[in-house]
């Protein structure tokens, strides 16, 4: 009879583990989670969904040809740059990846002294390119400085996917 119980509890783990796992990467949990962490981090939630579905498609597991990986498309230099103790492989993980995105995208709007534009412009095309482009400009948190990155594609047409007319600034 203890055989018995021992294998019942390890087949209720099991399966408690398994609806676990499929609730975390379930694509309706991502999309809650998503705007879950854009609330707590006092994110626009609109712009953060957007944000996530342009870089993954709310794919937890993506990794882009130049080794950003997961929900927000973090490359593990710039998840160490967030986060001091990030431990390698912890993209994966989807609320942790959220976290970290939001967290950057807060420090990214304090640095660019809330211009969603050119916060946008440095998670996309990087907080250093963007810096050196507008090193000698006063930086207006109303202003879209979208054109600034015409001759960069990419960018420009990812901060036009995200955010909406009203809010390019």
């Amino acid at each position: 009879m203890a055989k018995r119980k021992k294998k019942n509890i390890g087949v209720c783990l099991v399966t408690i583990l398994l609806l676990a796992i499929i609730l975390t990467y379930n694509p309706v949990s991502i999309r809650i989670m998503t705007v879950g962490v854009a609330v707590w981090y006092r994110i626009d939630p609109a712009v953060f969904y957007r944000l996530i579905r342009t870089e993954s498609s709310f794919r937890s597991f993506a990794i882009s040809p130049k080794s950003a990986i997961g929900l927000g498309q973090m490359k593990e230099s710039t998840a160490l740059y967030v986060n001091k103790e990030h431990k390698r492989g912890l993209l994966f993980v989807p609320v942790y990846n959220l976290r970290l995105s939001a967290c950057y995208l807060n420090y990214l709007k304090n640095k660019y002294n809330g211009n969603w534009s050119l916060v946008l412009a440095a998670y996309n095309w990087g907080e250093s390119n963007v810096s050196r482009r507008v090193k000698n400009l006063t930086i207006d948190p109303h202003k879209n400085y979208r054109d600034t990155f015409r001759d960069i594609p990419e960018t420009w047409n990812y901060i036009g996917k995200i955010l909406p007319d009203r809010k390019k600034a």
